[in-house]
């Protein structure tokens, strides 16, 4: 199965060993995230590292732990969708996650309730991914 990944997905298995974090370990998932993702971590990385408790070092390795499950797409090879993602979208900084969804023809793993508010891409919770996997 794969999906698009979104940041707070990430950030989610970033800061506890959950059930997110088993999920993205899972060899039986492929998963992509924007390379605006990268850009949204390290916007936040002092308040995630407080959160966390763990130094600079320490943070980098539990991202880059993080990032071996998921291939980052960089921009070129979604932004002929931005357009159609923005107008989907309903939140604006989120359009890079639709964009590369609409791109590969695969659904979006969010935990944002607000991004089911379209009809172009399927849009999946953490729950939502036991169930599928549980099936």
């Amino acid at each position: 199965m794969q999906f698009v990944v979104d940041t707070n997905v990430l950030i989610s298995a970033l800061l506890a060993q959950s059930k997110t974090y088993e999920l993205l370990a899972l060899n039986s998932l492929e998963l992509f995230v924007p390379e605006h993702s990268l850009v949204e971590i390290h916007r936040n990385k002092k308040e995630l590292q407080k959160k966390m408790g763990v130094t600079d070092e320490e943070f980098e390795l539990a991202l880059n732990l993080i990032l071996s499950h998921v291939t980052v797409i960089t921009r070129k090879h979604y932004v002929k969708f931005k357009g159609k993602a923005k107008k989907i979208s309903p939140d604006f900084k989120d359009f890079p996650f639709f964009a590369l969804a609409l791109a590969k023809k695969i659904p979006l793993w969010t935990n944002e309730v607000r991004l089911k508010q379209q009809k172009e891409v399927i849009v999946y919770n953490t729950k939502d991914i036991v169930r599928l996997l549980c099936r």
